[in-house]
């Protein structure tokens, strides 16, 4: 360049480093208009008064390229060009946050995708729609909130316009004394007045209303992205700017006239002129892991072409036949002893599990053949584990089996780059088909010459570690996993335990396995270090190092002996035996120098993150805590074996930073995480996948209706088993008794899952002699009424109450059994699909028994919270008893995971006639009379359960109830109670001590199953089952996936 040209540069830089004034900035011929109408004038540090007009005629405006669901692909690509986070934040904070889309906006997600563009035209509508519904869930409950005031009164300091539609707003605490607390990034809100105080409308309006202020009203509300803003005079409290964004459309509105809607931005910013205004600022969240599901979203073209494929388009012929195809042989490097471990420790459906994930860790080698073509392995394993089927432990053995796998491969590697000739060939084959594993060349001389002994790293120069990845959608199934690993270790080859480098990303939780490994928490410790402490160490480490650096030279100098002694020597004429030993030397004496080698290596691993600590207390250095927190993460991380961490923590930008990725990814509970929320850890670039979970049990919680029904909280999992994918089936299951896994088994698995033996061999406990108390039974609670109270859940008093006396019967039956010794320990839970209905069952425990639920070793939750759990004795309180329906008690999922989480006993307590509603309840009902576990509301009255009523009144009317004397409801407060008490005669009981005596029988005829009581008055009759009934969730169904029988009727119909 020329100094005049040089002059120029430096010229027009420093301009544009200079603070400069706002003004009006004209919209470039080159891009679409930001505004229908001239720019408001900004200054930086001024109050803005702005003022709407009508758009000119001189300057029309153009839409925007539609985002909807139904525009064309040519139409939509523009659209869909911008991927940056910031198009995020505008789409999440927009006007749509405050109301419920349009049928047009949202495309339901199809079992086949023509393109990636394709996949992102479908999911990011949905992506957008489910982060507003969360968001505006959020900010619904911070209204409905009883601690404290989330809403801080602030003042506005000025307000400036940016660039692209972004406008930012700085705000000041009214009152100096409170600060204002959020995270960089966190979503708020903007609103006057102040929220709340007004008409509480609950949910989001429709698409085509608005909500407007009242006439001389000032209102107004924005939703945008905050963050910190110090202030220049250090007296003033730290504030806040809230960056909002104004869109065409909302200036749209403005020039139809529609503008004066407060949730719109162009009215709120109007409104900010106006004197007198308190306003106020409503922190409701951040949505980092949408964040992290957009970015991997719009990675997607980045994938494995092979995964990417399979995830467009899933089909059978991408996975091996599992169930037409016997197990793969176990790989060569397993031992005889470890086979026979394996044998021992796991049953026939986990054994082949496990092999197929050992084969599918060595796909694309000549030790096993891939079906695909290329001789690529196959992108993904699919391992389906219903209830109580040792689910975690097969992952832990699955675990062990791929690093083992990963391991022997690169062991075998690394030997052929330390000695290129010294390894057989059926050995070398197995560092073939690996990402990481490549042919080394030249002699052993060549090789150890080469080798580096200064404190520059040796290993991976010669050969990058395997790594694998394992992750949940959940904190509590990731430590789970973790903590097997830890606690129980590996087994080798040589059947000898050893613990693989581990790492946990992302810990929320106070899990001592998680913190013991926490790469965060880690990092925090090496950076409060001291100097003196930090000194000692670094020089202990030098030390190490030395004294391996030597004996690297020493078995370098035996090595290079031994092999000029073999080439003087030759191979002619010398005695087999003599070669043999030679042989063996070498092989021993090179896997003696992979050990040092590697144990080098990690002491120069430690050095360099203590020099990183170094720099803190060096003079002049430029330290920086954060970025050391970065480097030393990262650290941590990248040379871990296998790291653990969430779906959505695989997100983070320290997996970005790693010198390299993973060869396998293990997802668990895959089947409880939506297709998006899986797509972090895929976007790593791992070749390999095995996805863990049980589609047949709860899905993804997905807060907007919308989405849900479009499908957005469905798998990929399920998605792949619709498109008749094979998964592996754990179908041996070792928790339910076998009368309560008759029903799940038949209706959700297809009758493939079998007793084990250890269950086979229980006998069968104390209180199942009292007919109150078999392993299975459905108690017809018909005089229950629901209840809502104008909230969206829902409780049922009287089925609470059932479920508190029929406790009491079996503490009470258990302490006669006793004899007077100590009861057995029965572990008991109560579950319901309904929060209210949870509050109501611990208040009828405080009042019937005079003592919470958690005293007396009862664990009441949810039917969502309780899966994955278990106990003895499993209550379920279903609630609904109108004829209106049952609500999102007919979900078949979680009916699947209500049923299946007792051990020993499983009693369902609910309204037979409104459960009938539902087909998939009706053919529980139908089940359950036909095997006579079926107790009719009647025996429920005359043993006491249920009063008795003076005049029968309907279905979920009220009546006039009394106790029927000697029943389970007149007996004394039970085993718990302290008073024994007496109630008042205002709807409760009076009690005394002796058990009741009521009893019935039941009896079949030809025509059916009928129930009687000790009167011989027929309780119920229907006709004979016809177990020929069958039907289908939605789509179609893969192999073992789906129920046995349902009423035809249902064959057609979704959830």
């Amino acid at each position: 360049m020329t100094p005049t040209e040089i002059s120029r540069c430096r010229s027009k830089l420093t301009r544009s480093l200079r603070p400069r004034k706002m003004k009006e900035m004209p919209v470039p011929a080159s891009r679409a208009p930001r505004s229908t109408r001239p720019p408001l004038a900004v200054k930086p540090t001024e109050f803005i008064r702005p003022t709407v007009k009508k758009p000119s005629t001189a300057a029309p405006l153009r839409r925007l390229p539609s985002t909807g669901g139904n525009s064309s692909r040519t139409d939509s690509r523009p659209a869909f060009q911008d991927t940056t986070i910031e198009r995020l934040q505008r789409e999440a904070t927009c006007g749509k946050l405050w109301q419920s889309p349009g049928d047009a906006d949202l495309q339901k997600v199809p079992g086949n995708f023509s393109s990636v563009e394709d996949y992102a035209k479908v999911f990011e509508p949905l992506l957008f729609e489910e982060c507003r519904a969360q968001l505006h869930n959020a900010w619904e409950e911070l209204l409905e909130g009883t601690t404290g005031d989330p809403h801080a009164a602030v003042t506005i300091k000025m307000c400036e316009r940016r660039e692209r539609g972004w406008w930012d707003v700085t705000l000041m605490p009214m009152d100096r004394n409170r600060e204002l607390r959020f995270k960089e990034g966190d979503v708020a809100v903007l609103s006057t007045p102040k929220p709340g105080s007004g008409i509480k409308r609950k949910g989001r309006l429709k698409d085509s209303k608005s909500e407007s202020a009242e006439e001389g009203q000032i209102a107004g509300r924005v939703a945008g992205i905050v963050r910190r803003y110090i202030p220049i005079d250090v007296r003033d409290p730290p504030g806040a700017v809230l960056r909002f964004h104004i869109s065409q459309e909302d200036m749209n509105k403005e020039g139809n006239g529609e503008a004066d809607s407060i949730t719109n931005p162009v009215h709120t910013l109007q409104q900010i002129q106006q004197a007198g205004a308190s306003w106020f600022l409503t922190v409701i969240g951040g949505f980092t892991t949408t964040q992290r599901e957009y970015s991997a979203l719009h990675q997607m073209p980045n994938f494995r072409p092979q995964m990417m494929n399979a995830i467009l388009h899933p089909k059978a012929e991408l996975f091996p036949g599992y169930a037409d195809t016997a197990p793969p042989p176990m790989p060569d490097c397993f031992t005889a002893p470890f086979i026979h471990h394996l044998h021992s420790g796991f049953n026939v459906p986990q054994l082949a599990a496990i092999q197929w994930a050992a084969a599918h860790t060595a796909a694309g080698t000549s030790e096993v053949s891939s079906n695909s073509s290329g001789g690529q392995p196959w992108p993904f394993t699919l391992v389906q584990g219903p209830p109580g089927t040792g689910k975690t432990h097969t992952v832990w053995g699955m675990l062990n089996v791929i690093h083992l796998v990963q391991y022997q491969r690169y062991y075998t590697a690394l030997l052929k780059k330390l000695a290129p000739g010294s390894v057989s060939s059926e050995e070398s084959s197995l560092s073939n088909g690996g990402d990481h594993y490549g042919d080394g060349g030249g002699t052993i001389d060549e090789v150890l010459q080469k080798m580096d002994h200064n404190l520059a790293r040796v290993l991976p120069k010669l050969c990058p570690k395997p790594r694998m990845l394992v992750c949940a959608p959940s904190n509590a199934a990731t430590d789970e996993l973790l903590s097997r690993v830890l606690d129980r270790g590996f087994i080798d080859g040589e059947m000898k335990h050893y613990k693989p480098d581990v790492a946990r990303v992302g810990v929320d939780t106070a899990s001592r396995a998680a913190q013991a490994v926490s790469v965060e928490r880690r990092t925090e410790q090496l950076l409060a270090m001291e100097q003196p402490h930090l000194m000692r160490w670094l020089q202990q480490l030098r030390n190490k190092e030395v004294t391996l650096g030597q004996t690297v030279m020493s078995l370098q100098k035996d090595l290079i002996d031994a092999a000029a002694m073999a080439r003087s020597q030759g191979n002619v004429g010398v005695d087999p035996e003599v070669l043999a030993f030679r042989d063996q030397m070498r092989d021993g004496k090179l896997q003696q120098l992979a050990a040092v080698v590697e144990e080098r290596d990690k002491v120069l691993v430690e050095m360099s993150r203590l020099f990183i600590i170094e720099g803190k207390f060096r003079p002049g250095s430029n330290f920086r805590n954060e970025d050391a927190r970065r480097k030393l993460e990262a650290s941590f991380a990248n040379e871990a074996e296998i790291v653990f961490t969430t779906v959505s923590s695989s997100g983070r930008k320290i997996f970005s930073q790693l010198s390299h990725g993973f060869d396998m990814v293990v997802i668990d509970e895959a089947a409880q995480a939506s297709e998006v929320a899986v797509l972090p850890p895929l976007s790593l670039r791992a070749a390999r996948c095995v996805l863990v979970g049980d589609p047949q049990q709860l899905p993804a919680t997905v807060i907007s209706r919308a989405a849900d029904t479009m499908k957005y909280s469905r798998s990929l999992f399920e998605r792949f088993q619709q498109a008749g994918c094979p998964a592996i089936l754990l179908s041996v299951q070792y928790r339910m008794h076998p009368q309560i896994r008759d029903f799940p088994s038949r209706y959700f698995y297809q009758g493939r899952l079998v007793d084990s033996e250890s269950v086979k061999a229980l006998s069968e406990e104390v209180y199942h002699k009292d007919p109150l108390l078999q392993p299975y039974l459905f108690f017809d609670i018909s005089l229950g009424r629901e209840s809502h109270a104008g909230s969206v859940s829902y409780q049922n008093k009287m089925e609470a109450q059932v479920a508190v006396h029929l406790y009491q019967h079996l503490q009470k039956t258990l302490a006669d059994e006793a004899g007077g010794g100590p009861p057995a320990n029965v572990s008991v839970g109560i579950i319901t699909p309904y929060k209210q209905q949870l509050q109501c069952l611990e208040k009828e425990f405080v009042a019937l028994i005079g003592s919470n639920a958690a005293s007396n070793g009862v664990y009441i939750n949810t039917v969502d919270a309780f899966q994955g759990q278990e106990r003895d004795v499993i209550m379920m309180s279903c609630v609904r008893a109108s004829s209106y329906g049952v609500g999102f008690v007919a979900d078949i999922r979680r009916m699947n995971v209500a049923l299946t989480r007792a051990r020993r006993s499983l009693w369902v307590i609910g309204n037979a006639s409104a459960l009938a509603q539902s087909e998939d309840w009706a053919a529980l009902l139908a089940d359950a009379k036909d095997r006579r576990c079926f107790v009719s509301s009647t025996t429920c009255i005359q043993r006491g359960l249920l009063p008795e009523p003076v005049a029968g009144p309907p279905m979920g009317s009220s009546g006039i109830l009394h106790p029927r004397p000697g029943g389970l409801m007149s007996r004394g407060r039970g085993m718990s109670g302290p008073h024994g008490g007496r109630h008042s005669s205002s709807g409760r009981h009076q009690y005394n001590n002796h058990a009741g005596e009521g009893s019935h029988w039941r009896g079949r005829s030809n025509s059916g199953v009928q129930e009687r009581g000790p009167d011989g008055r027929e309780l119920w009759q229907r006709p004979p089952y016809d177990r020929s009934c069958r039907g289908q969730r939605d789509g179609p169904r893969a192999p073992g996936f789906g129920p046995q029988f349902q009423h035809p009727s249902r064959r057609n119909k979704g959830l």
